[in-house]
């Protein structure tokens, strides 16, 4: 939980701080995550938290700041408005008008939770196995106790808690805390040997391994056989989807043939179970690219695509980019100006939304990629030079480094320029300077094709 700093906490540690008290995840998504894990240390009451995409305005009023009414809604107008100048012109706002209140950070984070789908009954499921994680770390010196309470304990190391020690893991080992990753590491492993989930865990892995290791119907259609569960069947059927052919048939079938009378049937029960697996998924496949392709017709049909695609931004992924585009590509071909036309607005529409919610960072990068070398580029740095200092110019570098490993060297070579010219316009950082920044509000140009 982030320590909440209130005037008088301020006042009572004698010196001034940069202070957070709008948390706007539609500017910043990376703040969202700041917030629930406790990482904001600059956290000011009161402040607001605006989800535009849930349509989300809750403002935390703690009572201890013993505000009259009258305060808190000049307060509360205050925040709102601030919110209100930051968004697009089109953008609802209705919400705004009537944020929700509350007087606890505590509340007010489980409200955040419960608009993503999490019940307090699934924290505190959740809190019952960060406990039993850390109660079980204690007890590595101790590995004969350890055993014995992984055994007491199976019901609740399920695939929750593997998923909590996991991304401990990866935590620590982002941190360089080498030393907690490895006893992590050698947690996981008695894990895997003493409990239900994690002994299914540890052969559903020995599977795909070895699926992997060598991607034929054979291999393939062995792990099927040897696999007990349907869960790894059904991610053996998902990674070897290709592979489940006529020949592939052909082969279980002659498996079948071969088998005495038990091992028939169940060779045909697998063959059933293989078929409608098979065919979920491919009905699945099929929603989910349909659901893309009526997206895409509603921000087409839309009197405001940019604000259509703002509403479903969530749902703006690589998979909707590649219906898109081939959709595109099709109509070009067909010659269908009318529909290419339409296509290239839900394009611009897209690629707008999404930049949107990208950090400042990466939004002023993007703009930068847009902008023509030198005049525009230069420009927009002087545009920036009163909020943005020369820290800009290491972002570029990576931003830089990484498009030349993708073999994208034009434009690693075009930003290469840019951070010269940010060299001579942007100022030097100044610690004692306390400025936000935030990019002026991008006008997104999609390159052509």
């Amino acid at each position: 939980m982030p320590q909440l700093i209130t005037p008088n906490t301020l006042r009572a540690a004698g010196r001034e701080q940069p202070l957070i008290q709008v948390v706007d995840v539609g500017r910043e998504p990376a703040l969202k995550a700041a917030l629930l894990s406790g990482r904001l240390t600059n956290l000011a009451a009161p402040f607001i938290y605006h989800d535009p995409a849930k349509q989300l305005a809750l403002i935390l009023m703690p009572m201890e700041l013993n505000l009259s009414e009258i305060e808190q809604q000049r307060v509360i107008g205050q925040l709102t408005q601030i919110v209100m100048r930051s968004l697009p012109e089109d953008a609802p706002r209705a919400y705004l008008l009537q944020p929700r209140l509350f007087f606890s950070l505590q509340s007010l984070i489980e409200a955040i939770l419960e608009a993503d789908g999490v019940t307090p009954e699934m924290l505190r499921a959740q809190q019952e196995r960060v406990d039993l994680l850390r109660d079980l770390v204690r007890l590595l010196g101790d590995e004969a106790s350890l055993r014995e309470r992984a055994r007491e304990n199976d019901a609740k190391i399920d695939a929750t808690f593997f998923e909590i020690l996991t991304a401990s893991l990866e935590a620590n080992l982002a941190s360089g805390r080498a030393q907690a990753a490895q006893q992590l590491s050698q947690l996981n492993k008695i894990l895997l040997e003493e409990t239900t989930y994690g002994r299914a865990l540890a052969k559903r892995a020995a599977a795909i391994e070895a699926f992997r290791k060598s991607p034929s119907r054979e291999t393939l259609l062995d792990q099927l056989i040897a696999v007990e569960d349907t869960e790894t069947r059904q991610t053996l059927i998902t990674l070897g989807r290709q592979l489940l052919d006529y020949a592939f048939f052909q082969l279980l079938t002659k498996r079948i043939d071969a088998a005495d009378e038990a091992g028939k049937q169940q060779l045909i029960a697998l063959r059933k179970e293989i078929q409608e697996i098979r065919d979920k998924i491919d009905a699945a496949s099929r929603a989910f690219l349909e659901s893309k392709l009526k997206l895409i017709e509603e921000i087409a049909a839309s009197n405001n695509p940019i604000e259509t695609a703002r509403k479903h931004v969530d749902e703006l992924d690589d998979a909707l980019l590649s219906v898109l585009q081939a959709n595109l590509q099709d109509a070009e071909r067909a010659g269908d100006k009318e529909a290419v036309a339409a296509l290239e607005r839900v394009e611009q529409a897209v690629m707008q939304a999404i930049a949107e919610r990208q950090p400042p960072e990466v939004q002023m990068v993007n703009m930068l990629l847009a902008a023509k070398y030198p005049e525009e580029t230069e420009k927009l740095l002087n545009e920036w030079k009163d909020t943005v200092d020369d820290r800009l110019i290491s972002v570029l570098a990576q931003f830089a480094d990484q498009l030349a490993q993708q073999d994208r060297t034009d434009l690693s070579a075009k930003l290469t320029k840019v951070m010269v010219q940010a060299r001579k316009i942007l100022p030097k950082y100044d610690p004692g300077r306390d400025t936000a920044t935030p990019p002026p509000k991008p006008t997104i140009e999609i390159a052509r094709r």
